[in-house]
């Protein structure tokens, strides 16, 4: 990088300093007491990294540090580097090694309660005959970007738990408990039960608030890409690796890391997470240098972990240290009082989107939507309603034909021509025919309502229900 600029040991400031103004690369110029080129080491960068003085600074460099020119210069450098530490701090040996010249050298600053920034850093020694009197530098910001959230994304998500039942209450409580440590968490439940909202709720509430919340779904990408994914690669690690990529833990640095699908992660690639995990340090793919991250990690899964680690696809021990404090999501059919409020919610927000108005959900609709098990949870639910708001003509919503995968359409009845109970009784008849009166294993009607044998048991003997004779 610094061999592109019009610099060198022998130009003088006045005459590049105006084009430097103009340059988009950060731009910085050190003066310090003359030392002889053969002065030792150690005590040629304590002289640039504590006494030297910064004499200029372009714009591009005062953007990059988010402080005007006049604030930078005629300031001790270590002065403007107060309460950071250097990460990876070999950069000032390099610079002597090499005869006073560093080409692209990456330096990670980090001060504490801010997040750790990267930085691309060229330097080149200015000399008079046999004195070092100062050094030029150029500066590229290697930091990912923290994005603001679009208000239209963010409402296009839905990061709101809706719902006041038992079972919801019980969790929202968990999270209360857990926000404000720094506590690794391990959210189980099936899918579409609202995971991710959880591990949100966790962040939002936590100190880590104001800084990003990374996810990662460790299922949808194959070993070789979320390795590079997670902790990314240094240029030319492998073929097509053209430049330095930064992976999510350090984009995720001072917040939050979401690991969706936990365990689908490779055993290979546990390794490496628990090695993150213990020591707080990783290495990028083909890179040497350990880098430091202070980073919270809240890992999700539906798979039965404890049975992944007796089979031996899961490590034991990166188990414990995910699961110290588990919250479990319970699914749609434990929170049947919570049904009326998601229905509402969920067709507020499409009809929202779609351009319409709903203003009445009719009692049948919510009794219809009580009687079916909801296999896919809060996710299909939600797709459901939408679907129910894009066939509605009216305020009132029209539940339509529906069926989702093995089960069939559910035909609403005229209010008050059948109860609930009579709809549940109904429900579980059909299933219990279909599965040829099968109630629990393989293709049994426990399986087919995702219900314990036991619960669908109970709820046989409560309603009546017998195998026909």
């Amino acid at each position: 990088m610094i061999a592109t600029l019009p610099l060198s040991s022998a130009v003088s400031p006045t005459q590049v300093e105006p084009l430097l103004d103009l340059v988009p690369v950060g731009i910085f110029r050190l003066a310090m007491a003359r030392l002889p080129r053969t002065a030792d080491p150690a005590i040629l960068i304590a002289e640039l990294l504590e006494r030297a003085e910064v004499v200029y600074a372009n714009p591009a460099l005062a953007t990059l540090e988010g402080r005007s020119v006049a604030d930078l210069t005629g300031v001790p450098l270590g002065r403007l580097r107060a309460g950071a530490v250097l990460q990876r701090g070999d950069a000032g040996i390099r610079f002597v090694r090499n005869g006073l010249r560093l080409e692209s050298a990456e330096l990670r600053i980090v001060r504490k309660g801010e997040r750790a920034r990267s930085f691309e850093v060229s330097l080149l020694g200015v000399t008079e005959g046999a004195e070092i009197t100062g050094v030029w530098g150029a500066m590229v910001d290697l930091t990912p970007p923290v994005v603001p959230e679009d208000p239209g994304a963010a409402a296009e998500r839905d990061h709101t738990i809706v719902g006041s039942g038992a079972a919801i209450a019980r969790v929202l409580e968990k999270v209360g408990q857990v926000a404000a440590t720094d506590a690794t968490v391990m959210i189980t439940g099936e899918t579409g039960t609202g995971k991710e909202l959880v591990a949100r709720a966790i962040h939002e509430r936590s100190g880590r608030a104001g800084r990003p919340l990374v996810a990662v779904n460790c299922g949808a990408l194959s070993p070789t890409l979320i390795e590079t994914e997670l902790f990314g690669h240094e240029k030319g690690a492998f073929t097509g690796a053209g430049d330095r990529k930064v992976g999510r833990f350090e984009v995720a640095d001072g917040g939050t890391l979401f690991l969706d699908e936990i365990g689908d992660l490779s055993l290979d690639l546990q390794v490496r997470l628990l090695r993150v995990l213990q020591e707080g340090e990783l290495f990028r793919v083909g890179g040497t240098d350990p880098i430091r991250v202070d980073v919270r990690v809240i890992a999700a899964t539906h798979r039965d972990l404890p049975a992944a680690v007796r089979a031996g696809t899961f490590r034991q021990d990166l188990y414990y240290r995910l699961n110290v404090f588990p919250i479990r999501t319970p699914p749609l059919r434990e929170r049947r009082e919570d049904l009326p409020a998601l229905v509402r919610h969920f067709a507020a927000r499409a009809a929202s989107r779609l351009g319409k108005r709903i203003d009445v959900v009719p009692p049948g609709v919510l009794e219809a939507f009580g009687s079916y098990p909801w296999p896919g949870n809060i996710r299909e639910l939600a797709n459901v309603v939408e679907r129910s708001v894009i066939v509605t003509t009216g305020s009132t919503l029209q539940l339509g034909e529906w069926a989702t995968g093995q089960y069939q359409p559910v035909v609403v009845p005229t209010v008050g021509s059948q109860t609930l109970e009579a709809m549940e009784r109904d429900h579980i008849v059909r299933t219990l025919e279909r599965c040829r009166w099968k109630v629990s294993g393989a293709g049994g009607a426990a399986e087919a309502l995702h219900l314990k044998p036991t619960t669908l048991e109970a709820r046989m003997k409560k309603l009546s229900i017998a195998r026909p004779r």
